[in-house]
């Protein structure tokens, strides 16, 4: 087995290679240990995702407001 994270000192964050088998086995040991990117994966530090998080919430609030109608009247009755 070879650590694929090896610059990562966290025992939390660990992928390691499976032995020498199989495409499947490949492919089991991949959804079965990596549940989630992190950003350790990648070198990064782990408040990074926050970061990225906000943006992308920001984002979404901002097409969401964006897709508001616009008040075109001026009447009390909000009716154009």
């Amino acid at each position: 087995e070879m650590e694929l994270f090896p610059f990562v000192g966290d025992e939390k964050a660990s992928f390691k290679t499976p032995g020498a088998v199989g495409y499947e086995r490949y492919l089991e040991h991949i959804e079965t240990n990596l549940q989630g990117d992190t950003p350790l994966a990648f070198g990064l530090h782990p408040n990074a995702e926050i970061g990225f998080r906000t943006q992308q919430s920001e984002a979404l609030f901002q097409t969401l407001q964006d897709l508001q109608p616009a008040e075109a009247g001026d009447d009390e009755s909000g009716m154009s």
